[in-house]
């Protein structure tokens, strides 16, 4: 099908990212979102070197680390005392770094470009029901003043996030479990010695912080207990924070990411938590995959493969998660000798640089 018309449902990154790269392969595209607009909150930060690497034909990677902050290292410490650093920078690829940079910028970056190639988010117009017949999918559609309208398109792709209406649509199962940890993060500025080119990890005793650089000594802290920003291991926190939200996380997976005319991608399609920042990259590496074989075939195997990709950084993340928060003394000090121990080591450092940037699924 030379130029199908495909219907995205969900404007944030992954929505956004599947738009631009079907207008740029000729597909005639229309995308809308529930809300009236793009997000103005931070949320996820982390651009990884294989979303780099699929943003590339779309012409959007050089404009996200031209507007983010580059992470060249990666430090671990227990509690103030250092016991490992991973120099990201010495990774043989082009982009030999992580990128940190708000959602809400992001987001922009992609509508721009979705507007420069003559797109448009319908705002405010939700989805409400959809049904296949052949080679086509009918859609029913509301929006703004309760206006209501029926159309077709000939693939729909459903990125809209972990309440999805597309894959209640298909009636697929969404296994997976509930982790039994709250987790808190905040965009906080810090008087202290930490970084805008590189990403702290505290290990403590009884809860795990990830520090990350936003750029002119802002900072992201994540952590697993509420009131860790009282106890920040280097620096203090100065002022309030630009954003403060408390949250749960699930690891789930769909049984199938669609068949036929309608597919599903990011959030829609899988969760897990955020150890290791790949959430929004892997929804826009789905996203970019599907968009390329809408257009150039191979949708056959796009649920398998992505399925196949989706379970693996699932259970790295849970073994990521696994070893950050581990409570017993023993485990805990056994996990800190290694850090001291091993990590320092070159032949160690080569296989965790690809893990930590996303290049090994």
């Amino acid at each position: 099908m030379a130029h199908p018309k495909v219907l995205v449902v969900g404007a944030g990154p992954v929505g956004l990212a599947a738009a631009n790269r079907l207008l740029r392969n000729g597909a005639a595209v229309r995308i809308i979102d529930r809300n009236p607009a793009r997000t103005t909150l931070s949320k996820a930060l982390a651009i990884n070197v294989r979303t780099l690497e699929h943003l590339e034909a779309s012409g959007l990677s050089d404009r996200l680390i031209e507007a983010g902050q580059r992470i060249n290292r990666m430090r671990f410490f227990r509690g103030a005392d250092p016991l490992a650093e991973i120099d990201l920078s010495r990774l043989h690829h082009r982009y030999n770094y992580l990128v940190c940079l708000p959602q809400s910028e992001t987001e922009r970056i992609f509508e721009d470009e979705l507007n420069a190639q003559g797109g448009r988010v319908e705002r405010e117009t939700e989805l409400t029901g959809f049904h296949r017949e052949g080679e086509t999918v009918t859609v029913a559609l509301t929006g703004p003043g309760g206006w209501a309208e029926t159309a077709t398109a000939d693939y729909l792709v459903g990125a809209d996030g972990a309440h999805s209406a597309v894959r209640k649509g298909l009636g697929v199962g969404f296994p997976g479990g509930r982790h039994d940890l709250r987790w808190n993060l905040a965009d906080v500025q810090i008087d202290g010695p930490y970084r805008d080119d590189e990403a702290v990890m505290h290990l403590q005793p009884a809860h795990a912080m990830l520090v990350l650089p936003l750029g002119r000594r802002w900072f992201r802290i994540v952590t697993t207990v509420p009131d860790a920003l009282n106890r920040l291991p280097l620096g203090r926190v100065v002022g309030e924070p630009a954003w403060n939200t408390d949250f749960t996380t699930s690891h789930r997976i769909v049984d199938s990411y669609g068949a036929g005319r309608v597919f599903l991608a990011g959030d829609a399609a899988h969760l897990h938590s955020p150890a290791g920042g790949r959430g929004m990259n892997l929804g826009i590496e789905d996203a970019t995959v599907l968009a390329n074989r809408i257009v150039g075939g191979g949708l056959e195997t796009y649920s398998r493969d992505r399925r196949k990709v989706g379970l693996s950084v699932i259970a790295q993340t849970e073994r990521m998660l696994a070893m950050v928060t581990l409570r017993n003394p023993l485990a805990q000090a056994l996990r800190n000798l290694a850090l001291r121990c091993l990590v320092p080591l070159e032949p160690v450092q080569a296989r965790l640089r690809p893990r930590l940037m996303g290049l090994a699924d």
